[in-house]
């Protein structure tokens, strides 16, 4: 008897990863007290494996998904997208960029938004916060890490 592996037994299926995005904004009230709710937003997931997206040079075209890629001079489209305050999707592991567009409101911090890249690895369930802060002005941009 060898040591070789039974050619019927099957290769063990990968664990399922996930990326479960929930989008949240500060608000204060008039008592000076700031509570955090669930904000309306549109959120988007592109592949960053060897891409380095531009958001400003992307214009409007990012808010439908459209993405410009500066490594390899074209914009591509996002492979997950949302509109609400959460998005949880089943994932392949590896780096991708998420980008997050408050919704246009009269309140302020309309059209707020924010980005950053993450890397999920097999079986990993990513959770990615991103909470606005309650005086953000409207159409501007936020770290995504501020408020955490």
């Amino acid at each position: 008897m060898t040591g070789c592996k039974d050619e019927d037994e099957p290769e063990p299926e990968p664990l399922p990863s996930a990326v479960d995005a929930d989008i949240k904004k500060q608000v204060k009230y008039s008592s000076g007290a700031i509570e955090t709710k669930p904000a309306s937003a549109i959120i988007h997931i592109w592949s960053a494996e060897d891409a380095d997206f531009d958001v400003e040079a992307s214009g409007t075209d990012i808010y439908v998904g459209s993405a410009y890629d500066k490594n390899s001079g074209e914009f591509k489209t996002a492979i997950y997208g949302s509109v609400g305050s959460r998005m949880k999707e089943p994932v392949e592991p590896g780096k991708y960029f998420i980008y997050v567009l408050l919704k246009k409101s009269s309140s302020s911090g309309s059209l707020a938004y924010s980005h950053t890249y993450f890397e999920i690895k097999e079986g990993e369930n990513l959770q990615l916060k991103k909470t606005f802060s309650h005086d953000v002005p409207s159409g501007a941009y936020e770290e995504w890490d501020k408020n955490k």
